[in-house]
């Protein structure tokens, strides 16, 4: 049976984000009862395409329109934690954290870590891999057997408490890219060591701190051989440094695959529907706004469509950021003072 579509795609080009926007349009019209997950690359600030605020403008109001479950990357993260793999391959050979020559890492595909090949000077082979690593976590559920299987409409189901506030910040642990077989002596890492580090800074995939917002829901995907005891005592261990929302009681969900990644002994995805997500929407709005006020490159959008369409899209967006801002400075009700029964006279 149809369980739901997935798509990926950037927002910054325009092929990503008119193409991506119309099909999951029609995916809305065409079956509205099957839900459609998006996987979005969200432009930086230094981004070559100098009309991506525009094309990310349009096409993020038509996801918080059309789609029901969004997990955006960006690349600036994205660059950030290939950075930080190329500066453990420069370890000397041997030690850990070490890379072989001919590693994905390395430098043998078009595009590595280092920027010495790929368009733009940029590593877009292991942005790639990273982005595909988070597909192969968040489907692995449904292709393999599990003591807890989660599938993708229970994601959905659990982590979007409203409808519009379905953007989901994602961080994996380990975060590298599959096709890496070069560690030659991998650090030791445990069960908590990777709950740890997905609720991390330096672990996600937008460059934002969920540590700091509100959670309002949170899905801890795990791959291997963890067990459910470890995971509720590592998330017992992890909630009271966390910021949950004032309606949440128990706002994680766990799910088990028993089959880990190849050359790991397990994994974990995080996927949290937190209200730092407002910082990289307010971002998106400024730079909108920062080339709407001149009215530079219009032209090219004006002879398809109105300016007011534009301004509309900008202020769907601004709205949500600010619905995700009211969620996040909340604060718990006084106490009501018990009202005694009047009873029956």
């Amino acid at each position: 049976s149809l369980q739901s579509f997935l798509l990926l795609h950037s927002l910054g080009g325009g092929t990503g984000s008119g193409l991506g926007s119309y099909i999951m349009g029609a995916l809305a019209d065409e079956y509205p009862d099957v839900y459609r997950f998006s996987v979005s690359v969200f432009p930086s600030e230094d981004d070559d395409v100098v009309t991506s605020p525009y094309n990310a403008m349009l096409s993020c109001a038509a996801l918080a329109e059309h789609a029901d479950c969004v997990m955006p990357l960006e690349n600036q993260a994205l660059e950030g934690i290939l950075g930080s793999i190329e500066a453990k391959s420069s370890s000397p050979p041997g030690s850990a954290g070490a890379m072989r020559t001919g590693s994905s890492l390395s430098g043998v595909d078009g595009g590595d870590v280092k920027g010495r090949a790929g368009h733009g000077g940029k590593p877009w082979d292991g942005m790639n891999g990273i982005a595909a690593n988070l597909l192969l976590n968040l489907t692995a559920g449904m292709r393999f057997e599990g003591a807890l299987n989660v599938d993708l409409n229970e994601i959905t189901m659990n982590l979007v408490p409203f409808p519009r506030l379905h953007f989901l910040l994602s961080s994996m642990s380990p975060v590298a890219v599959l096709a890496d077989r070069g560690r030659l002596a991998p650090a030791p890492r445990t069960v908590d060591q990777i709950f740890t580090e997905v609720f991390g800074r330096d672990r996600q995939l937008a460059s934002v701190d969920p540590r700091h917002s509100t959670y309002m829901a949170c899905a801890l995907l795990l791959r291997g051989g963890v067990n459910i005891s470890d995971a509720n005592r590592n998330v017992e261990r992890l909630r009271r440094g966390l910021k949950m929302a004032l309606w949440v009681s128990d706002g994680f969900k766990v799910g088990l695959c028993d089959r880990a990644p190849v050359g790991v002994p397990y994994s974990a995805l995080c996927l949290a529907n937190n209200c730092a997500m407002q910082k990289p929407l307010t971002a998106m709005c400024e730079r909108y706004r920062k080339l709407r006020r001149r009215n530079v490159y219009m032209h090219h959008y004006t002879e398809y469509m109105e300016a007011a369409d534009m301004d509309a899209a900008a202020e769907s967006i601004e709205d949500l950021t600010a619905e995700y801002a009211r969620v996040d400075a909340s604060c718990p009700p006084q106490t009501v003072p018990s009202i005694q029964p009047l009873g029956i006279r």
